[in-house]
């Protein structure tokens, strides 16, 4: 290969990783989006699923039949995976409106710890010791960020309940994205997550319906235009942490994206919606920038 198309697929892997932060971020503003038009939580998500179900397999090359769809390697992590989804999905809802657009996202992306810890003892990957430096730094930076007051004017112990599970929850899906992703070796990832989705949006009409019933909401059409929007970006965030991973060690991608969308979900909440930043926050931005560095100089 020469230096020019080694020039070209370096772009490309860096391209995917920063598509990826650019639409999780994207995510996170969605979700808190759905408060300032008043959107019902569980309805806004289902639709998301519709439309992220649907751009996946507008984008297929090729369809599974039932029998081949049962027989991938990868057909029973992805039904574990699509519950996963809707899972972290509520939770990060639910945390976005009471703990702001940048403490949610900062307490998921701490969770780096458990998709950098399972690619060493899951996938014998190798760190050196500056980028185990690096992760260290960014552990630190996250903890800094996390532990400011200044997200949030309602502090109650829901506020910090739910940062937590978002913090177990969403370390889980990234390991099982891992997983999912090492049984799928063949071209058809578009159909493999737009399956993932429509897993996602089974039970999210199951929840939609449950909430219908016991008339604990009221149908309402503008949630699906909220939908529209989070589930075009959602699926595009899934597609391009997938490609990255096949371009990236775990110790490396999920360190490097997870503060790549603290750093800028904080800038977008600060400028879009007021929320506080201490010292403590800027100081573990500053530290945060200095841990990517050092996780990107692998040998």
């Amino acid at each position: 290969m020469g230096l020019r198309d080694r020039r070209l697929r370096d772009l490309a892997t860096m391209m995917y990783l920063i598509l990826a932060i650019l639409f999780s971020t994207g995510v996170f503003v969605a979700m808190r989006l759905f408060e300032r038009f008043n959107l019902d939580n569980h309805q806004a998500l289902m639709w998301n699923y519709v439309f992220a179900t649907c751009t996946g397999f507008l984008l297929c090359k090729q369809f599974d039949t039932p029998a081949q769809l049962v027989g991938e390697p990868w057909f029973g992590l992805s039904l574990i995976t699509g519950f996963w989804f809707i899972f972290t999905y509520v939770l990060m809802t639910a945390s976005t409106q009471r703990s702001g657009v940048t403490i949610t996202s900062l307490s998921s992306k701490l969770s780096v710890v458990l998709p950098t810890l399972a690619g060493v003892v899951l996938f014998s990957e190798k760190l050196n010791w500056v980028a185990t430096m690096g992760i260290v730094l960014a552990l630190v930076a996250l903890v800094l960020v996390v532990g400011g007051k200044g997200q949030t004017d309602k502090p109650n112990k829901t506020n910090w309940l739910l940062p937590v599970l978002i913090f177990f929850g969403t370390g889980t899906g990234d390991i099982l994205m891992k997983l999912t992703e090492q049984r799928n070796q063949g071209d058809n990832m578009s159909f493999m997550i737009a399956f993932i989705y429509f897993i996602a949006l089974l039970f999210g009409i199951l929840l939609v319906a449950y909430d219908l019933i016991r008339s604990k909401s009221k149908w309402q059409w503008k949630s699906a235009l909220g939908g529209i929007g989070l589930g075009v970006i959602n699926f595009f965030s899934t597609y391009s942490v997938y490609h990255a991973m096949r371009c990236f060690d775990n110790v490396v991608l999920f360190p490097v994206y997870n503060i790549g969308v603290v750093s800028l979900t904080a800038l977008t909440g600060w400028l879009l919606f007021k929320e506080k930043l201490t010292w403590k926050n800027y100081l573990g931005l500053a530290i945060a920038i200095i841990a990517v560095i050092l996780i990107t100089l692998k040998p």
